[in-house]
């Protein structure tokens, strides 16, 4: 089974980037962490997130929980901003491009949100200066969303239906990643229609089960 590290950027008194109407990047990036997890249940895969609440962790601490997982990828999601507020835009920052698999998973969130957004595709960048990446011994990358300081851009991070359709965008593609396969619920349950003193109301009972269907009813 493979084991995946996802890191939600910021949390508690590090608000990270902040919206023109004061939406701040730390609530819409775990917005987004909420519907992946959700998401990532139907899958066989061993996943953890450095944070799923509103909670500081520094960039060592982020890098230290993947390298004693031991996750085979780490993918940090965050929101772009810049002074430029007419400038928006998806990409996807790695530490190199030694992993064939992990560019391909970074070049498909940037060309899928990109269309779902309608917004520039930005590409895939490298710096060997940003900490997770620096300090993560696996191939990891950092997802910059979208440009908060953008009016247009802070509005589509409000909308719910967009944050699920961001999130879905991100699993199908770690789906691709991973090559994940849905788990298959395996489970019976047991329905029990009722106890009778008379064993005669008992018979009577499952005769009308079997009548409706219910062909494999019995008594106990």
């Amino acid at each position: 089974m493979g084991k995946l590290i996802i890191d939600l950027g910021h949390g508690a008194h590090d608000p990270g980037a902040i919206g023109p109407s004061g939406i701040c990047e730390a609530d819409v990036v775990l917005s987004i962490g909420y519907e992946i997890e959700s998401n990532l249940k139907e899958y066989d895969l061993d996943y953890k997130f450095t944070r799923i609440s509103d909670k500081f962790i520094s960039l060592t601490e982020r890098a230290s929980i993947a390298n004693s997982f031991g996750a085979n990828y780490f993918v940090s999601i965050h929101i772009n901003s810049t002074t430029d507020k007419s400038v928006r835009g998806v990409e996807v920052w790695q530490y190199d491009a030694d992993s064939k698999r992990l560019n391909d998973f970074s070049k498909g969130v940037c060309e899928d949100i990109s269309k779902f957004l309608n917004i520039r595709n930005r590409g895939v960048k490298y710096n060997k200066n940003f900490t997770v990446l620096k300090n993560t011994k696996m191939p990891a990358c950092l997802i910059e969303i979208d440009f908060i300081s953008n009016m247009d851009a802070e509005r589509d991070l409000k909308d719910s239906a967009k944050i699920k359709n961001i999130a879905k965008v991100i699993t199908d593609n770690l789906v691709d990643l991973y090559d994940l396969q849905k788990i298959e619920n395996n489970n019976l349950y047991k329905v029990c229609i009722g106890a009778f003193r008379d064993k005669n109301n008992a018979i009577n009972q499952v005769k009308e089960a079997k009548n409706k269907g219910f062909k494999d009813t019995y008594v106990i």
